[in-house]
């Protein structure tokens, strides 16, 4: 059985997370704001800046003592200052482990715990079903679809939206 836990990003992850995250499949359903190639420079430089934050919003995925994910919380402004907007990414050698599903948990619990925050939303990219899976395990409900809401790989999809309150978390 494999060992995971969440934890922050260190200094010396960055070879791991770009070994990992230089992958298509998982850019292929990441904002295109995500480099790709994915090399060890923009690693550093995104541990950098996940370091430098003042409140925690990024959670490192680590099995087996490796770094092999990200889970991030980015937080709405003005009158949607009480929502964040949930990102996920896994390395491809655990995907349908149920790795993500245990992480997610974790992760929302803790973001939750420590923030003013009310309600975690999550966009999917049509044909990601495996994500909206995720989501939906851990209580999640489905609010819409946006239709041809983002242009991908010379493609528009439609957007799945996902939501959490946090009354509604119980897990």
């Amino acid at each position: 059985m494999d060992k995971c836990k969440i934890r922050r990003w260190l200094k010396d992850d960055f070879s791991t997370l770009a070994k990992y995250l230089n992958n298509k499949k998982i850019w292929d359903n990441c904002r295109d704001s995500l480099p790709y190639p994915y090399s060890e420079s923009d690693a550093q430089q995104f541990i950098r800046f996940v370091l430098n934050q003042s409140e925690q919003n990024n959670y490192c995925i680590e099995v087996n003592q490796e770094a092999v994910g990200n889970i991030s919380f980015s937080r709405g402004i003005d009158v949607e200052r009480y929502n964040a907007e949930l990102g996920y990414w896994l390395a491809e050698p655990y995907w349908g482990k149920g790795i993500m599903t245990q992480m997610l948990v974790l992760a929302i619990r803790s973001y939750f715990s420590y923030t003013d925050v009310i309600r975690v939303y999550a966009n999917v990219y049509a044909g990601n079903m495996p994500s909206m899976r995720v989501l939906e395990k851990i209580g999640f409900r489905k609010c819409g679809i946006h239709r041809n809401a983002y242009f991908k790989n010379g493609n528009f999809l439609d957007c799945h939206c996902y939501e959490l309150l946090k009354a509604d978390f119980r897990i």
